[in-house]
């Protein structure tokens, strides 16, 4: 196959792990082409100069040779580092493993490459951290083809209402119940990208959780057990 190459593609490294002796493979999400695997010779060597620029949680901007499945960088630009810190730093953890769980590689999401990068924004800038998760795990499931229909109560077909509560069900949405786990009113603001306050907050977590779990389908999220040691935001 004829060797291309990508010039200057915005990314975010998710993750990375050390190959051979002195180099290292790193799974960056990308604006344009979704998760790609790309190989950074050398950059384990003492004197490598890209080294200290491959971090998690920076706008990149990143060059590579591209032939098959194998992509070998060749130059790294920071545009923006976004520190995290404490609770933060973990809840990034969190929504780079929810990433590599949900998306394929090669797929690419611009939408969500973008509510990544606001992710982290409000993270960085310790908004509200609860809100921040819960609006990024929505857009993941929207990305990903695992949405819902958080307006509509889909066994009557018409529109929420505040004052009653809703359960969420697996391959059919949001059906109105007694003792649903959601309310109207939460359901209306999360479908409207509201800020979320009060009860909004829990019942939110709850729904989001039983939405997630569903397409994880078993799978467990390592970020999470640690988060869950330290917080209950997830």
């Amino acid at each position: 196959m004829t060797e291309s190459a990508v010039y200057l593609q915005p990314a975010f490294i998710l993750q990375h792990r050390p190959y051979r002796e002195s180099s290292v493979l790193l799974d960056v999400l990308t604006r344009d082409f979704g998760i790609v695997t790309v190989l950074a010779k050398g950059v384990r060597k003492q004197k490598s100069k890209m080294a200290g620029l491959l971090l998690p949680f920076s706008l990149l901007q990143l060059s590579y040779l591209d032939k098959n499945e194998l992509k070998t960088l060749i130059q790294a630009e920071t545009v923006t580092r976004y520190p995290l810190q404490r609770l933060a730093l973990y809840c990034g953890f969190y929504v780079n493993e929810l990433v590599q769980k949900f998306l394929h590689k090669h797929d690419p999401h611009p939408r969500l490459f973008f509510c990544y990068q606001h992710c982290l924004q409000d993270l960085s800038q310790h908004e509200c951290v609860e809100q921040t998760l819960r609006y990024f795990e929505l857009a993941l499931l929207e990305e990903s083809g695992y949405g819902a229909q958080l307006d509509v109560e889909q066994q009557e077909g018409r529109a929420i209402e505040t004052g009653r509560r809703y359960a969420f069900l697996a391959d059919v949405g949001m059906v109105g119940a007694s003792d649903g786990l959601v309310s109207g009113e939460t359901l209306l603001a999360l479908s409207a990208k509201m800020p979320l306050k009060g009860a909004a907050l829990p019942e939110a977590k709850q729904l989001l959780r039983k939405m997630l779990d569903v397409h994880l389908q078993g799978r467990p999220l390592k970020s999470r057990e640690v988060l869950a040691k330290i917080v209950k935001y997830l």
